[in-house]
């Protein structure tokens, strides 16, 4: 009877998964696989990633082979996270070659790793156009004053999706209920107006096949005692989402029951997730997270492990750590840090995924 039941369960997930699939029917079989695997790995195991984890690290930069991951816990990440904002620079605003960053993702893909990429569509302030950091949401809609422009910027990111000729798994409008960015300054319907058009024209008109579209807002700003409604805030419906995101880093508490309450708002966090993912039939993710340098330093363990493993669903893909970007502000421990130990002891737990324990994610 036991076995019956185990094979019952055992079917009962494979079904699942097979029901799941992406939002665009036309995704290629490379991208379609990658949607599963993450998906299949997903019941049991939590994908490791790292912003920008080849471009820099504390106290480097844009050395051939060096990752601050690697060279603490032996592996890259599993994921790694990049972001295009100033379209028609060399750089982006890390101050990242387009050029490098492509070389990057193509070698990232090479090694059967994921790549990850945030559109912040804006122009550089010393450009002499009207379309920067003060654009309205209503002026680039089909038909307003400014959607020719916003056009130049969605067919230059379109070209930068398929120069990469492989899968990527795209945060668009990242952020959007933060008022700092543009796209989160305009009415809800506006936004939802502008994430139909841009899914349905980079899919219809550009022929962009090689996306899983994620829905990211960040966590900051939402109110626990009404989680649901902060969290849908221009939210454009389950035919343009593949996954839900959150953005959501810890700042570090001064006393041990301060330390608690907070990671159990995070685990709260993952749970809520969790369970919206599972009922929606679709993955969800962490896509930026972490406690900037490291203070309390079994973070990895009190905080994100005892997180997973509370996880009902086990429908949490990845979880997205932020950038090394110099000795004060880091989310990965360099060196002999003091979180470095804990961090290994993270790494060789079986519910975690570092890029050399993947296999064959796109096939």
């Amino acid at each position: 009877m036991l076995k019956m039941i185990t094979i019952c369960v055992s079917l009962s997930l494979t079904q699942m998964t097979l029901a799941q699939s992406l939002i665009d029917v036309k995704a290629s079989k490379k991208t379609n696989n990658l949607y599963q695997n993450l998906k299949n790995n997903t019941l049991e195991k939590v994908f490791i990633g790292h912003q920008d984890d080849m471009a820099y690290g504390v106290k480097w930069r844009a050395k051939k082979g060096r990752s601050d991951v690697r060279e603490t816990v032996g592996s890259y990440p599993a994921m790694h996270g990049w972001t295009i904002d100033f379209s028609e620079n060399v750089y982006n605003n890390d101050s990242i070659k387009y050029d490098q960053m492509k070389i990057w993702m193509r070698g990232v893909y090479s090694r059967g790793g994921v790549n990850t990429l945030s559109w912040r569509p804006t122009y550089p302030e010393n450009q002499k156009t009207p379309l920067i950091s003060s654009l309205e949401l209503a002026n680039v809609l089909p038909g307003a004053s400014l959607h020719h422009e916003y056009l130049t910027l969605l067919n230059q990111f379109a070209l930068f999706l398929s120069q990469l000729n492989m899968p990527v798994i795209l945060r668009l409008f990242d952020q959007h209920n933060v008022g700092e960015v543009w796209w989160g300054k305009g009415t809800e319907a506006s936004l939802i107006s502008l994430w139909r058009f841009t899914v349905d024209y980079l899919k219809d008109v550009k022929k962009i096949h090689n996306i899983i579209y994620v829905f990211s807002p960040d966590r900051s700003v939402m109110d626990e005692s009404n989680m649901m409604k902060d969290y849908f805030y221009a939210y454009p419906g389950d035919d343009y989402v593949d996954v839900f995101g959150l953005v959501n880093y810890i700042e570090f508490e001064e006393t041990e029951a301060e330390r608690q309450i907070t990671s159990n708002k995070f685990m709260n966090d993952l749970k809520f997730l969790d369970h919206l993912a599972h009922q929606k039939n679709k993955l969800a993710a962490i896509t930026e997270t972490g406690q900037n340098g490291l203070i309390d330093s079994l973070w990895f363990s009190k905080t994100l492990l005892t997180s997973f493993e509370a996880l009902d669903y086990g429908a949490l893909s990845w979880v997205m750590l932020g950038p090394n970007k110099d000795s004060t502000n880091y989310f990965i421990p360099f060196d002999e840090h003091p979180a470095a130990a804990d961090f290994r002891y993270f790494r060789e737990k079986s519910c975690t995924l570092f890029e050399n324990d993947l296999e064959e994610m796109y096939k």
